[in-house]
């Protein structure tokens, strides 16, 4: 299997790449048609294929929502964007019946990253099944994938800054458990230490970690603690969750 790529930067990215046994207008069909998106899209969509065009994203009378077509080349590229994120799929011919799709999704929450590529690989995972005809895999949210996309991408490590005087700390990390599970695992933080947790992407909670310090020695003993810690509520989350459980993850 093709290894998900993270572009880090300012505008961070993930690229996907399958490559399918079936021929391009069978694969197009399958990631732009309402009845065939919904067995490997994250949500169902139906799709005004023409520049401009609305798309809209699961029950709109029930939290649903809409993007906009960006880009039409049938049978080998669809831009759109849903939300705040734009999303390119490219379809190639590769010799033979088979086609490569790589499928592009730019964010800004770079946090979220691992997290938004395990999904996607779950999703192109439903994907050649359906184009297969086989049963769609067993459920499954990837904590153990995400957790080694984590560390691939180097969002295990924190943001180090010279503040003044001192230096400013900050982990940011997705979880795949609740915030209440990591408080377990985590235990309080130190005097001068800051610690908080937010909504995630869909895996699980998001943690973030903050403090500061004056000497570099003591930057890198506190980081090395709070690495492990963490670890620690990642190794428990996956040992709890078995890598199973309702999939999630994109968006």
């Amino acid at each position: 299997m093709t290894v998900a790529e993270f572009v880090d930067g300012a505008s961070p990215v993930i690229r996907v790449v399958r490559t399918y046994d079936h021929p391009i207008e069978r694969v197009w069909r399958a990631v732009t048609a309402p009845e065939h998106l919904a067995a490997w899209f994250p949500t169902g969509a139906e799709m005004d294929l023409v520049p401009g065009g609305k798309i809209r994203f699961g029950d709109l009378g029930d939290g649903g929502s809409t993007g906009e077509v960006l880009l039409v080349e049938p049978p080998n590229r669809l831009d759109f964007r849903w939300g705040d994120q734009r999303f390119e799929f490219h379809l190639a011919a590769a010799g033979g019946t088979a086609t490569t799709f790589t499928l592009v999704h730019h964010f800004d929450d770079r946090a979220g990253a691992a997290s938004f590529a395990t999904g996607w690989e779950l999703c192109l995972r439903a994907l050649a099944a359906a184009l297969d005809g086989a049963p769609p895999p067993p459920a499954d949210r990837g904590a153990a994938r995400h957790e080694e996309l984590v560390r691939a991408f180097g969002l295990d490590r924190p943001r180090v800054t010279r503040d003044g005087d001192g230096w400013h700390v900050r982990f940011e990390r997705q979880l795949t458990c609740s915030a209440d599970a990591a408080r377990e695992v985590l235990g309080p933080a130190a005097d001068g230490e800051r610690l908080a947790f937010a909504p995630g992407t869909g895996h699980g909670a998001r943690l973030v970690v903050e403090f500061e310090r004056t000497d570099e020695t003591a930057v890198a003993s506190a980081v090395a603690l709070w690495t492990a810690r963490i670890e620690g509520v990642s190794a428990a989350a996956c040992d709890i969750d078995g890598g199973a459980g309702d999939e999630g993850g994109v968006g």
